[in-house]
Order: C-alpha cells, then structure tokens, then sequence
C-alpha cells in the first residue's frame, strides 16, 4: 500500500516534471511554483482532516503516547518547561494548544497539528523568501519542507518500509523549518531585504524552540553564509536581531524560553545525550553523496546554460550538507535531511535555471540541458514523493479499516494500530497495545475515570492513560521517563515535586523505565499511596486519605 501510494504521489507531482523538461522560462518556473505550492496545500488540507491515526511500526508505540499526552496536556491548560520538565522546545507545547482548541482532542490531534505546523511553515517561507527566490525555487522548497512536517514515516528509515509512525512529531516539524532556513542562507540573496531577513530571524527562533540542535547548526550555518559572503552583515546583524526579538517576546508573555534552556541544560549533562559517533559516520557517505552530486549538478547546469562557475555555491552546499549531517548527531536523528532535497534546487537556483536570462528565453536546446534540469526537479521531488505517499496510504487505510471500538470515547478515538501485528501477539507493539487497554480498564473498575477522581501517574516510559480518560494530566510529570534522558539516579524531581497532584500512580511491569522509576520513587508510593488493585502488566496504587 506504501509504495502504490507513493507511486500515485509521483504520478501527481509529475506536471512539475513535466513543466521543468519542456516549458521555456519565466513560465517553466511559474509553472512549477504553482503547482509546487498547490501540492503543498493538499498535503496539509489532508493532514487536518485525516479520518484515524494508524500505527505502522514493529516498536515504540509508547513514544507514540508521548505526544497523546502533550496533547492533553495542553488541553489541560499546562504549559512545558514551566508546568513540567520537558527538553523539547515550547512550540511543540503551542502547535498543540492551537490544535486542542480547533478540534476535541483525540489520536488525530497529532496530525492536525503537524498541518498546523505546516501550514505555518508555508506561510512564513512565501513572506521570508518570496523576493529572493524565483517562484519555482520557492515551490519546490516549500514542498520538500511541508511533506517532511506532515507525513508519518519513520524518520530514521531511508525507504518508506516501516511507515505511520508518527514518532517524535517536532523533529519533523524542525527537519522542515529548517530547510526553509537552509535554502534561504545558501540561495542566491535575491532580492532579500531587511523584513525578510527579520523574518528568518523568527522562523531561526522557531526552530531554536523546537529542537535546539537544529537551531544551533542553522546559527552555523548563517555564519558560514556571512563567511562566503552570501549574507551581508547587516541582513544577518537583521537575522540575530529578529531571532533574539523574538525570544525576548516569547519569554516575556510565556516565561517558556528560559525554563526550556534550564531543562536543556539538565538533560544535557546526562551521558546518553552525548555524540553518536557511530550512527554519525554511517551517514557521513550520504551527506557526501548528496554534496558532491549537487555541486556536480550545478556546474554541469552552469555550462549548459552558459553561466559563470563560481566556487561558492559549491562551499555552501558543501557546509549545509555537513549541517546537515551534524545534526543527525543527537537522540531520533532524521535520516536523510530534507536540506540533502534542497540541495539540487540550490544547484538549479545558482545556475539560473528557473530564472530569466538576459536574452529572456534560456531554457538548454540540447537534450542533455534538459535531462539536467529534469535531473535536479527530479532529485528535489523524491522526499515529497516519498513523504507524501505515506500520508496517502494513511488516508487509504483509514478509508479501508474500522474505527477503534476500544477506544471509542477516549482521548486516543481515531488510535488504530495496524491489523498484521495482531498476527504476532508477542511483538512489542502489540504488548504494549495490551498494555494500555489493561491498564485503561484497571483504572476504570477503580474510578479513575470519574469527575471526582485526581490525576493519574504512571511509573512507565510514557503514560497513555489521563489522554484515554479525557481527564487532566499530572501537572508536575513529563511527558515521558527516560533513564538518562529525563532522569537519573542522581538527577531526578523530587518525589514531593512529581507526585504533587497525582491521586493514582500506575506502576507498570515489564517496562524498563518503570523499573528504574520504581527504584528512585518506590519507597515514597508504598508510604503515601495504597495498593489498590493489580494484573499482569500494572500495579495501581491511590493516595491515602
């Protein structure tokens, strides 16, 4: 279904191609903007509305509940880094609030926000870079960025095989953002003026305030573009002035942007945050591909089109290819970097190839011309193809599979995971899928899930349980537990802190982070909580009166 769909994804891209190969300029670049653009908004129009949540993936579905509960969480009128410890930038926190007040929540929330997301994402790239980049330029750019914000594929796979995840949500939403930067700091500067810079400043804040360290390799980056001279001094002294302008005002109305720095620097200090040396020099050859096949692409360009070679768009893809690559380095890197996309539309952008020439008709006479420009459209369209076919298979099989009757009137209704893991009950998927519903209905019999009832805490990797109740969520816990991550032997909340409003603590078993949790806060529960009830997979405890 994954690869049909991506195929029939390809097939509607193909005007673009087409466009490229066989119009002359401006209309080429028109044509291919436009439609570029028109696609985009269709990835995000299905993403807002798309009928269930399917989970396709042999493990991590409790990273999936992370997400539930920063949904509920937000709908609960709690806010990250202030209200609880959470290293994720605070945007994450507010893309779900604007989303919990346009739709009730439910497992679909996670996609309307990612088109949220997008949808801003679309916006602020038509503002910051209209004037710099030519139409087609921007187009392609735009909708490499919205198909990496909205699909559900797996980040770290290179293939669409194991696809519907929908892990980790913001490295997504920070892998898009930032190839919009990217492509706007090595572009030709266009006719970038100060708003426009001040713009990039803000969207550079954004994604400070998504994931960090994209934000920190974008800084780089900037200042590597300032280095080759492709920004001026004053557009990035516009640039910094924006981004930090724009966190004054964030800090100012949310207090987030310092208490988010403070917990960055707590998880930090952790040794599982550290470099991964490893997972990094594996994808060392394809930052390399990617870079050496794009400066090959632009001078090839260059000589058909009969334009000056100049070295430093080769520097500039070179070093946002290597930005590219370093950010890979932390905790759920994404695989094959939406910049690596960009990069053959930067090649094109500095050979000219959807620009006017002076004699105003340049499109190459020789086939091998056009097979160059078809070559670098092509190489441009692969992410969108490939991200926004996953995004059509979701549609496909929400069309084709029921609703989830267990989950009907929670907070996780539209949650469904896909039929084949039921054929192998002991994968961990389904495990874990069990082990919701297990603990769902112990706290259930317990009345957990009446109006009276308080919080519900659970000792557990993540705690899908107050988003399936539609009740509150512990006030103080984050999102997840994850041991040198989130929390240590020696670096931990302070029981008081953590259990402060939690009138049930569900410890769970069979689930490492549990083990460790129970470990460290154990010997608090059994003196201020009394068992109540018990089963294979949970153990719920209620605080004394």
């Amino acid at each position: 279904m994954t690869v049909l769909a991506t195929y029939v994804m390809a097939a509607a891209l193909s005007p673009i191609l087409f466009a490229a190969l066989f119009l002359k300029a401006p209309l080429s670049s028109r044509s291919v903007g436009f439609f570029a653009l028109m696609s985009a908004v269709v990835l995000i129009a299905l993403s807002a509305a798309l009928p269930q949540l399917i989970f396709d993936h042999e493990r991590y579905l409790h990273d999936l509940w992370t997400a539930f509960e920063t949904a509920n969480k937000a709908a609960s009128g709690l806010a990250s880094s202030t209200d609880y410890f959470s290293p994720i930038g605070p945007v994450y926190d507010w893309v779900f609030r604007i989303a919990v007040a346009i739709r009730p929540l439910g497992a679909t929330t996670v996609p309307l926000a990612s088109s949220i997301f997008a949808f801003g994402v679309l916006m602020l790239a038509l503002a910051a870079l209209g004037r710099q980049l030519s139409l087609g330029t921007l187009g392609l750019v735009t909708l490499i960025a919205v198909a990496t914000i909205v699909s559900p594929r797996e980040p770290d796979m290179i293939f669409a095989q194991t696809t519907m995840s929908w892990l980790a949500p913001y490295n997504r939403w920070a892998a898009g953002l930032t190839a919009i930067v990217a492509a706007a700091f090595i572009c030709p500067p266009g006719r970038r003026g100060s708003v426009e810079a001040v713009l990039l400043g803000v969207c550079l804040a954004l994604v400070l305030l998504t994931k960090v360290t994209f934000g920190a390799a974008l800084a780089g980056l900037l200042v590597a573009a300032l280095v080759f001279r492709n920004v001026a001094w004053q557009h990035a002294g516009l640039v910094v002035a924006g981004s930090a302008a724009f966190l004054a005002v964030a800090e100012v109305l949310t207090g987030q942007v310092s208490a988010n720095l403070a917990d960055i620097r707590t998880v930090s200090g952790f040794a599982g945050e550290g470099w991964r040396l490893i997972k990094l020099l594996s994808q060392m050859g394809e930052a390399a591909l990617w870079a050496v096949g794009s400066a090959a692409l632009y001078l090839l360009l260059c000589e058909q089109l009969q334009q000056e070679k100049r070295v430093v768009p080769v520097l500039l893809m070179a070093t946002a290819a290597a930005m590219a690559w370093v950010i890979l380095m932390q905790n759920h890197w994404v695989s094959e970097s939406p910049v690596y996309a960009v990069l053959p539309v930067v090649a094109a952008e500095w050979a000219g190839l959807f620009r006017r020439g002076e004699a105003g008709d340049w499109m190459p006479a020789r086939l091998s011309g056009r097979i160059l420009a078809g070559l670098a459209v092509l190489l441009a369209l692969t992410y969108p193809a490939r991200d926004g076919g996953t995004l059509i298979a979701q549609w496909a099989r929400g069309l084709q599979y029921p609703e989830n009757e267990k989950l009907a009137g929670t907070g996780q209704a539209g949650f469904l995971i896909y039929p084949r893991w039921f054929d192998e009950p002991d994968s961990k998927v389904v495990v874990d899928y069990k082990r919701m519903l297990d603990g769902l209905d112990l706290l259930r019999r317990a009345g957990a899930d009446q109006p009276e009832a308080g919080p519900v805490l659970a000792l557990n990797f993540a705690n899908p349980f107050p988003a399936l109740m539609n009740r509150p969520s512990p006030a103080q816990a984050p999102v997840w537990f994850q041991k040198g991550r989130i929390f240590s032997e020696d670096v931990h909340q302070p029981a008081e802190v953590l259990f402060s409003d939690a009138d049930y603590v569900m410890r769970a078993h069979g689930d490492p982070a549990g083990a460790d949790l129970w470990d460290i806060y154990g010997p608090y529960v059994l003196e201020t909580y009394a068992k109540q009830a018990e089963s294979p997979y949970w153990t719920l405890y209620r605080k004394k009166q």
